[in-house]
């Protein structure tokens, strides 16, 4: 009877299977591959689900051989029993002994049959993958629940982008190129459309790009727009007196709003930096501004004087006073104050004009006074106060003379590369220049490298102050770079 036993249990020994720990071990090993995106995880529930299959099938198969050897066990129980029945009831402990050995025998087979089969660690196993695809499954709630979130904060931000949308009064376009030379300012192109928010400052408003997205600084200067071009006609024909001849002609013709909209276009396109003059008068005017006049020592100093102040002011000014300075002037006190023919002939030194937008006008009286007057050596025209065509005007009135010793154009945005021959023609024919400063321009590198051209035959200019983002352009380009090395400034210094 042990023979054939020992010969199944030798049998079943004999079949591969996987250990225990070999499972549990592939199981954790699965476990620490899992992943979150929803492709992972459905790769992983395919993989399960293969899985799952094989250790069915494997099930189904030791199913098999657990019925071989529960038909063994049976035809072993038989056999015993017949074997018990034939020793008859003359001994009851040998009968004892027999079922006791017998019973012993089928237990170890079971327990042999049960960790062989598996069926317990195989019936383990089922409970954990289906445990493993519940969370799985669970995840994948959870992230259908954040892409659903995600989908509503998407459109949550796009209709607060609806709700934010420019006004047809915000938007403004660029007149010209414009590389920030400051931190907190933003760069942009001709054309390119700007969104401005806050105009608290005259000069530097804060806005930002609807091509780049960039936001910050934006010089005024640089950008214009119709809806606002029309507010200034309705302001110009409104008050009661224009300082500047060419408004006054749109005043007094009599054709329709239309024709006058159009002449008013044609001004502007001629002379950019009148915009920036018709707002500072715009300004003023709306809050009432009230000007005032420093005297010092050696100059007088006039913030956004009146006509009468100006008229004061040049009255009582006498050659002990060698410097005016003007700053944050209108149209009107402007030409009140370069029109007098007494600063023709005083004793001048030095003439500043700061955060004044010279017009076509301005620029004339302003030529007229630098050939009349024989005294002024030092010439600051700073802060959005002058465009191309009062470069050029100025240029040509100082080829000719023999007094000026410095030039300060800097922090002009609307100096281009149109003034860039000009100046090279000044520094060809002015042999008395010392000091050219043109900083914060919107000149282009071909017209400095033309402007540093000239300056190998000048050589009464000792600075010449540039802004660095020239400069390795300038420095490898311009083969007699190290013959004026000395005497060229790039700013910041």
């Amino acid at each position: 009877m042990q023979e054939p036993l020992e010969e199944e249990v030798q049998e079943i020994k004999e079949q591969p299977h996987d250990t225990k720990e070999e499972r549990v071990a592939k199981l954790e090993e699965k476990k620490t591959e899992g992943a979150t995106p929803q492709s992972v995880i459905n790769q992983d529930i395919l993989s399960i689900d293969t899985s799952v299959t094989i250790i069915n099938k494997q099930l189904i198969k030791e199913m098999k051989t657990n019925k071989q050897l529960d038909e063994t066990l049976t035809k072993m129980k038989v056999k015993g029993l017949q074997q018990l029945l034939s020793l008859g009831t003359n001994s009851s402990l040998v009968s004892y002994r027999i079922r006791r050995g017998m019973r012993m025998e089928i237990e170890q087979l079971q327990l042999l049959l049960t960790n062989k089969t598996g069926l317990l660690d195989q019936s383990k196993l089922l409970i954990d993958i289906k445990r493993e695809i519940a969370e799985l499954q669970e995840e994948i709630s959870i992230m259908s629940v954040h892409i659903l979130n995600k989908r509503e904060e998407n459109k949550k931000y796009r209709n607060i982008l609806r709700m934010n949308k420019p006004t047809e009064e915000s938007v403004f376009i660029a007149r010209y190129h414009y590389h920030a030379t400051m931190s907190g300012r933003i760069s942009f192109s001709e054309g390119e459309q700007l969104e401005i928010y806050e105009k608290e400052d005259s000069f530097y408003w804060k806005g930002r790009s609807l091509v780049s997205g960039d936001e910050g600084v934006i010089p005024s200067s640089c950008v214009y727009s119709m809806s606002e071009s029309l507010q200034l006609l309705k302001f110009i024909l409104s008050i009661e007196e224009v300082s500047l001849p060419i408004l006054q002609k749109i005043r007094d013709n009599s054709c329709s709003n239309d024709e006058k909209a159009s002449l008013f276009l044609e001004i502007i396109n001629d002379d950019p930096i009148m915009i920036s003059a018709l707002r500072q008068d715009k300004k003023q005017h709306d809050k009432r501004v009230t000007g005032r006049v420093k005297w010092d020592s050696d100059r007088v100093t006039l913030y956004s004087p009146s006509p009468v102040q100006c008229n004061d002011a040049i009255s009582n000014i006498n050659n002990n006073r060698k410097k005016i300075d003007l700053r944050s002037s209108s149209t009107i006190g402007t030409v009140s104050l370069l029109s007098s023919t007494k600063l023709h002939t005083l004793n001048l030194r030095r003439l500043e004009i700061w955060l004044t937008p010279l017009t076509n006008d301005c620029i004339q009286y302003l030529c007229t006074l630098l050939t009349n007057n024989e005294t002024i050596q030092e010439l600051v025209i700073n802060g959005h106060s002058i465009s191309d065509r009062g470069v050029i005007n100025i240029c040509q009135a100082l080829e000719h003379n023999f007094r000026l010793t410095s030039l300060d154009l800097s922090n002009n945005p609307l100096i281009t590369c149109t003034s860039g021959q000009a100046l090279s023609h000044l520094l060809l024919n002015n042999s008395f220049l010392v000091k050219l400063n043109l900083r914060e321009t919107s000149l282009s590198t071909e017209s400095i490298l033309l402007i540093l051209q000239s300056l190998c035959y000048n050589n009464n200019i000792r600075r010449f102050i540039l802004d660095e983002r020239h400069k390795e352009t300038c420095i490898n380009i311009y083969p007699n770079y190290h013959l004026i090395h000395d005497r060229v400034r790039w700013w910041p210094y």
